[in-house]
């Protein structure tokens, strides 16, 4: 099963957030609608002098800044965000957010384990709200593209041959590494004519191209994706990407759950050379 849709067509509202947020749109790519049962994926907004009010979930949260400045407060302190800048944001941890610039900010947002059910899994608060169950409630880190790894077939992924993947490069912002324990966020890059072939996973996976274009073949489907566009792969379907056109690709990329240890990829290739002997 997969899913895919691009930004300008998906509508939005503040959902949960209602009654406590003002100049807020969420943008919902992926959820249980699309599919998915380990997480949810948002792109939102705030415009200028917008805010969200203090609140906390029963779920990791990562959030990535595409455009303007954010300004976070969580666990007692307060962070000045700008593009390219990412957080990581534990279970049960107070924060708010507030856009104090002159003009719209957005993020691309992954929750997990997904919210919704039989649990009220985002509380709006008063106060600074529980003491953390962990003793580093929170991180932030900016990406610079120049601290990608150089194009190669080597990821640094368990599982991944180097048959398998070509002119790829890869950074894991918030992993395991870094306290999260639901979900991966990375950003990935492929050079002219850089590929990953047909494979599937044990978790699910979703997209959010940042710029360039990218052939994607999901579950027999093939699609051209660019900036603005996203995709999501679910727990066993195949799916191959390629970079077919002159310029580098690049998106923002999540894992829910995290991936094992061993055995992180299928590859078709892969399963018939060991069949086959060679």
């Amino acid at each position: 099963m997969h899913h895919k849709g691009r930004l300008t067509d998906t509508s939005g509202g503040d959902g949960r957030y209602t009654g406590h947020s003002e100049g807020h749109l969420r943008r919902v790519l992926i959820d249980q609608g699309a599919g998915s049962v380990h997480q949810e994926v948002v792109v939102g907004d705030l415009a200028a002098g917008g805010r969200v009010g203090r609140h906390l979930h029963a779920f990791e949260e990562a959030f990535y800044v595409l455009q303007g400045k954010l300004t976070l407060e969580v666990a007692g302190s307060i962070e000045h965000l700008d593009p390219d800048d990412y957080v990581f944001i534990d279970r049960g941890v107070a924060h708010a957010l507030r856009n104090h610039g002159e003009e719209p900010c957005r993020w691309f947002e992954v929750s997990a384990p997904q919210p919704g059910g039989d649990l009220a899994d985002t509380v709006f608060i008063a106060r600074d709200g529980p003491v953390p169950e962990v003793a580093t409630p929170y991180r932030r880190g900016h990406f610079d593209a120049r601290e990608l790894p150089e194009p190669s077939s080597a990821i640094g992924l368990a599982g991944f041959g180097n048959a398998n993947v070509g002119g790829a490069a890869l950074k894991v912002l918030v992993g395991q590494d870094w306290g999260a324990s639901q979900l991966n966020l990375m950003v990935v890059q492929y050079a002219k004519g850089g590929f990953i072939k047909r494979h599937d996973h044990a978790f699910e996976e979703a997209f959010f191209f940042l710029e360039g274009e990218i052939e994607a073949e999901l579950d027999d489907q093939v699609h051209r994706l660019e900036a603005g566009d996203y995709c999501w792969s679910g727990v066993r379907s195949m799916h191959a990407l390629a970079n077919r056109a002159e310029q580098p690709v690049r998106w923002l990329e999540t894992q829910v759950p995290q991936p094992p240890s061993r055995y992180q990829a299928r590859f078709v290739a892969d399963w018939r050379r060991f069949l086959d002997g060679s």
